[in-house]
């Protein structure tokens, strides 16, 4: 991911203004638009990183908000959507936008510090890049695929499957230092699409996360029994099970 951005507001005021600069001053490269969904899509070589400045009337950001999202949901992109306004210009905007696409949102007045840290920490030299670790992400719930795409792509090279099938289709020409699985699919289970991981010669030794939306002792215990490396649960905070994954490589 490059140091590129592009920031789209309603006009260049004084708060604008000073934004733009702290993030030129901090070496990244600012393209500035309106929420003009043509203008936008007429640019040819557009950024990775997309800052939204939320001022005004919100409808007029609306055609651009549900392009960006269709920008960043992409598959196989890997790219970042950061919302700026009031408490009420962002629940209108997480409307159009869910939260689960938004990278993250900064309540005005925001601190320009705390965006140049969380940008510079996505952008990772290239040689860097390709040594991250490579995770493999299997779910039949879109939304759920991006959101661990979403909260993970920062740090690991996120792939993504919506079936067993395709996650063995993936692993048959790719490798995978992990693979979070959901425990509850259907058609073939989660249990089902786990041991033909292990039963395949080229599968095997892949590390296994199951994914699960319920925590209740019964489904802990069955999923306990396969033998899994461990289990997270779908509800849990970001920071909580990015913090998990971090420290399950860790522990490697």
């Amino acid at each position: 991911m490059n140091r590129k951005i592009l920031f789209v507001c309603e006009g260049k005021n004084f708060l604008v203004s000073s934004m733009i600069k702290s993030l030129e001053d901090a070496q990244f490269e600012v393209l500035q638009v309106q929420p003009d969904l043509v203008e936008i899509q007429l640019i040819e070589k557009k950024p990775d990183i997309f800052i939204v400045y939320l001022e005004g009337d919100i409808n007029s950001f609306e055609g651009t908000l549900k392009y960006l999202k269709k920008l960043v949901t992409e598959e196989g992109k890997d790219r970042v959507l950061y919302f700026i306004g009031t408490p009420i210009e962002l629940s209108v905007a997480h409307e159009i936008v869910p939260k689960a696409v938004v990278t993250a949102s900064f309540t005005r007045p925001v601190n320009m510090k705390d965006i140049i840290l969380k940008l510079n920490n996505l952008i990772i030299d290239e040689d860097e890049y390709f040594g991250r670790k490579r995770i493999l992400v299997v779910d039949d719930d879109g939304m759920m695929l991006r959101t661990m795409n979403n909260w993970l792509s920062g740090k690991y090279e996120v792939y993504m499957a919506n079936s067993g099938i395709n996650a063995i289709s993936f692993l048959a020409n790719n490798k995978a230092d992990l693979i979070l699985l959901d425990y509850e699919m259907p058609g073939a289970s989660g249990l089902q699409v786990f041991e033909m991981f292990k039963s395949s010669e080229n599968t095997k030794d892949i590390p296994v996360i199951f994914l699960t939306s319920k925590d209740d002792k019964d489904t802990v215990m069955k999923v306990l029994a396969a033998k899994p490396e461990k289990y997270l649960v779908k509800t849990m905070e970001k920071e909580e099970l990015v913090r998990s994954i971090d420290n399950f490589f860790k522990g490697k």
